[in-house]
């Protein structure tokens, strides 16, 4: 197994650093690590320091592959190591297998860094991320799965060259859509274009990356499967999700952030609302056609000033 890899270590920040502090760090360590900056002599050692330079800020700037990667921790990949790289590191089975492959060419990836300088312009591709991160991210099928969109199923017509793979997609990949890279299960390497807000179940057809036929070559059908999400609730195109509401909020009505998919919005809370209530939010579901259901529960707070209790204490005397 690849040797675990420090980011923040790499990139000279601690572990709670800001997004700003990790971009920072990147753009003044670019410049002393990057090879363009040293002799030709000295460029293939400041090349590997540079790629893992890019590697780390690729990880660590990228808010879901930072969250994947201080999950699994030093301690969580030393002991799926130690286990000879199995899917059930000591503890017991992966909790990390339901994450997504990602995509490394393009993006914050290499050749990533822009400052207006051809000194930062790269010149690496997805190909230069170490197997460390591959282990992680790639489509090495590292922690079980990884790098592994795809399960394989009988289609239909496979024996004719056509061929179903299960494609999973997390919830905001399917809201977004464009394009993706993955591995196929053949082994080849393509770049898929998603539609923004495809539904579960949906069939992609790649024509001509099925199996190969006396008459030519089958279709390769994927299958869309969106992963369970920490907070919505999905169900077709619609979303559900749970926001809390102080009491007085509830009573006298007000304004609160809602959580989507496009970033948090204000939403009104009519005077009178009790717990349980629903709100609808039109076109804020997995895809336009789509709403957003919020349900409101009156959240009580368990620690309230004098004031407040004193407040409180009043109020029930006018039952």
């Amino acid at each position: 197994m690849a040797a675990y890899k420090d980011y923040y270590k790499i990139l000279g920040v601690n572990k709670n650093a800001s997004d700003a502090e990790i971009k920072k760090a990147f753009k003044s360590m670019a410049r002393k690590y990057h090879p363009d900056m040293h002799p030709e002599n000295e460029k293939a050692t400041w090349t590997e320091k540079f790629k893992d330079l890019n590697e780390a800020y690729t990880v660590l700037s990228d808010k879901q592959k930072r969250t994947i990667y201080d999950q699994v921790g030093e301690e969580g990949y030393q002991n799926y190591a130690r286990g000879g790289g199995t899917s059930r590191p000591r503890g017991g089975a992966n909790p990390y297998q339901n994450y997504q492959q990602y995509t490394y060419n393009g993006g914050q990836g290499f050749g990533g860094f822009q400052n207006g300088s051809s000194h930062f312009s790269g010149g690496f591709s997805g190909g230069d991320f170490s197997d460390f991160f591959q282990s992680i991210f790639g489509g090495m099928g590292g922690f079980g799965g990884f790098g592994n969109n795809f399960g394989r199923s009988t289609a239909s017509g496979q024996s004719a060259g056509d061929v179903e793979a299960e494609l999973a997609l997390n919830l905001e990949d399917a809201h977004r859509g464009g394009n993706m890279q993955m591995t196929l299960p053949s082994g080849r390497t393509v770049t898929v274009k998603l539609p923004a807000g495809v539904s579960e179940g949906k069939k992609i057809k790649l024509k001509g990356m099925g199996n190969p036929t006396r008459n030519g070559q089958g279709d390769l059908y994927l299958i869309v499967k969106i992963r369970p999400h920490a907070m919505y609730r999905l169900e077709g195109e619609d979303l559900y999700i749970p926001v809390t509401v102080m009491p007085w909020t509830a009573a006298l009505g007000g304004t609160i952030f809602v959580p989507t998919l496009d970033g948090p919005i204000k939403v009104k809370v009519p005077a009178g609302t009790h717990s349980g209530k629903k709100l609808k939010l039109s076109g804020k579901g997995l895809s336009a056609k789509g709403s957003l259901y919020v349900t409101l529960t009156i959240d009580i707070p368990r620690t309230m000033t004098r004031e407040q209790k004193d407040l409180f204490t009043r109020l029930a005397q006018t039952e």
